[in-house]
């Protein structure tokens, strides 16, 4: 499986992200938008993901090759704008969790989530996924999305006072590599079953 490389250029958080906080946080995302079609020669997509005004998501993913890795890739895409989604408000709960998480992935990330809304924060700024790889299903063993996920450009908002803070992945660290395991339910719907963080991993450049 081809590695997805090209290095995302950090200019992506820009001002906008200040007079985004100015505005406020509380703001209704709109439908997100779906992975583009791809041709046989693509090898790199970039999709962007629609999450409320202060924070959004990079997606890098394979050029798709067939229907149910363009399945896997989506629930993927959508299962991170859940869990960001649920992080940015203020009870740490998105409807959008239970259809596109499952068993100890959706564990995972209630906990991943509760750290942001038990102490009052959300993200702030852009989150990079980079470096994806995906790996069928075969048999009993599940489909496996890897990648890198950048939070350099992301830093923790006071959620009621709109200020601010340190930034979530320190400066010199490398990004975080993620596993999900992903299971398709007898609805036909594919979920994150499983989910592993390795933090500052040396599997990301």
């Amino acid at each position: 499986m081809t590695r997805t490389g090209r290095r995302y250029a950090g200019a992506v958080l820009a001002a906008g992200v200040v007079s985004a906080l100015i505005a406020g946080c509380a703001q209704a995302p709109v439908a997100p938008p779906q992975i583009p079609p791809t041709t046989a020669t693509a090898v790199h997509q970039d999709a962007r993901i629609t999450l409320p005004v202060t924070v959004g998501i990079a997606f890098h993913h394979p050029g798709l090759s067939d229907r149910t890795e363009y399945e896997v890739l989506f629930t993927v895409q959508q299962a991170l704008r859940a869990m960001v989604q649920a992080e940015y408000s203020s009870n740490g709960q998105d409807t959008a969790l239970a259809e596109y998480w499952s068993g100890s992935g959706l564990t995972e990330v209630n906990a991943q989530i509760k750290q942001w809304t038990a102490h009052q924060l959300q993200p702030v700024g852009m989150i990079v996924i980079e470096n994806t790889q995906y790996t069928p299903a075969d048999g009993d063993v599940p489909a496996t999305v890897t990648f890198c996920a950048d939070w350099s450009h992301v830093v923790r908002g006071e959620s009621r006072t709109h200020v601010v803070g340190t930034a979530v992945q320190s400066k010199g660290a490398r990004p975080a590599y993620e596993q999900f395991g992903l299971v398709r339910a007898k609805d036909k719907r594919w979920r994150v079953d499983s989910m592993t963080t390795t933090p500052n991993s040396p599997d990301c450049p």
